[in-house]
């Protein structure tokens, strides 16, 4: 039998005759954090973060070693354990997680290969160059894995080479335009997950989604907030109305979902640009003492809403 989720649950509490233990404990089995849970994600999170220091560890014996090592013993020493690490992945007979979790690594370490490879060469190319090549190259691993630790890398790579290459080469996006673009393009990865996470037809973890709507959210506030500065608002046109739809429909799968997250965390993207504009209607330093009792208030006012929601949710029957 499939999992239930909280909404599942929510709606068979209001058109069945379960009773509030047995919804309980439905919410218990299904929904809840247990032991098991916790020690799975313990372990996770020990691997990843030993990973992540061997592959650091590796990055600094480089840095400090650099003019001691020859160069073919820069890059064997890399390629080895690159080779090793993808080997282990697919050879060894582990958990589904593990092997993805060193393909991760491995993916890491292409970084380092052709920071490497560029520093002894001095290839003379620009920063995206090295970030598009590293994104092109793990590309194969995150279809092929489907793991989000991977995805997630795989975003933020997408959006460095994106916003170098402007910075660098083509130089044509002012601040506004680049944050448009980059919103369009996160906004709409995020906007079809979720989607596609309402319906059932992917599962997406929750530190996933989280993050990944941090980024978003993100971006939208910083571009409006330059917007704001700027004085063109129809260069700013469609980062008006894209974060405005996307809220309204985050907003939406928040009350689906019962998530507090979302709606915490527009609220407070949106109380950041509203004090943004107000700094720049009054351009005043009076109006530094508004905005700082408008924001005590609102503060308040979102974490008694938060609370208040979470208090129904829970105990929603």
């Amino acid at each position: 039998m499939e999992k239930l989720n909280r909404e599942d649950i929510s709606i068979a509490s209001k058109h069945s005759n379960l009773s509030r233990e047995q919804i309980e404990n439905l919410l218990e089995e299904n929904v809840y954090v247990n032991t098991k849970d916790w020690k799975r994600f313990l372990d996770l999170f020990l691997l990843v973060l030993g990973i992540g220091f061997v592959v650091s560890g590796i990055i600094f014996f480089f840095a400090f070693n650099w003019a001691d090592l020859n160069k073919f013993i820069k890059i064997g020493i890399i390629l080895l354990l690159l080779v090793a690490t993808v080997l282990c992945a697919l050879i060894l007979k582990i958990n589904e997680v593990y092997r993805n979790t060193l393909l991760t690594a491995a993916s890491m370490l292409v970084g380092v290969l052709f920071a490497v490879f560029g520093q002894i060469y001095q290839t003379g190319a620009n920063a995206y160059d090295f970030f598009l090549a590293w994104t092109i190259f793990i590309t194969i691993w995150v279809i092929a894995t489907r793991f989000y630790p991977l995805f997630l890398l795989h975003i933020i790579l997408i959006n460095t080479t994106i916003f170098l290459f402007n910075d660098q080469v083509l130089n044509s996006f002012d601040p506004v335009s680049m944050s448009t673009l980059l919103f369009f393009i996160n906004g709409s990865a995020l906007t079809a997950l979720l989607s596609l996470n309402h319906y059932r037809k992917i599962q997406i973890p929750l530190w996933f989604r989280n993050t990944f709507t941090l980024i978003v959210t993100s971006i939208a506030t910083i571009g409006l907030c330059y917007l704001i500065f700027d004085s063109r608002l129809l260069n700013g046109l469609l980062l008006i109305f894209g974060p405005l739809a996307c809220y309204s429909y985050y907003i939406y799968y928040a009350l689906q979902t019962k998530s507090t997250f979302f709606i915490g965390t527009i609220a407070f993207s949106i109380l950041i640009i509203t004090n943004c504009l107000l700094i720049r209607i009054f351009e005043d330093e009076f109006v530094l003492i508004i905005i700082s009792l408008f924001v005590i208030i609102m503060v308040t006012a979102i974490i008694k809403l938060l609370l208040n929601l979470q208090r129904k949710w829970t105990n929603e029957k």
